[in-house]
């Protein structure tokens, strides 16, 4: 009975180290997100062909979103700039007015700007 226990205790303290891990950030869907500094929103769109390729984190609050989750219009401040999730295979669940961090690749087309995510974070 006393084995039992300790084997018990024992399995607690390793769990522990995951549980507080979970417990910083908010719902994260694809790739893990990194320690770089957010990227103004309206800095890609004065200057697209400059970020064109790169990869970004943005912050800011779920618009519009696509009811299969699959897409959603990032807004800060007063920009706003579309974010597809579906070519990395992701969708998020309906969040609309949840702050956000996404990550990805910006993409510039003839009719719009907007990034490609990898990886996205509702907190």
């Amino acid at each position: 009975m006393r084995t039992t226990r300790l084997y018990l205790l024992l399995a607690a303290v390793a769990m522990l180290p995951i549980a507080l891990a979970s417990c910083g950030g908010g719902d994260v869907y694809g790739a893990a997100l990194s320690d770089a500094d957010p990227t103004p929103v309206a800095d890609i769109l004065a200057n697209p062909a400059g970020f064109e390729g790169r990869t970004v984190k943005l912050e800011g609050e779920i618009g519009n979103e696509c009811p299969s989750g699959c897409w959603f219009e990032l807004r800060e401040g007063g920009a706003s700039i579309h974010v597809d999730i579906a070519p990395h295979g992701l969708a998020i669940p309906q969040k609309q007015g949840s702050a956000v961090v996404v990550e990805g690749t910006v993409k510039v087309t003839e009719s719009r700007v907007m990034l490609v995510g990898s990886g996205v974070e509702i907190r």
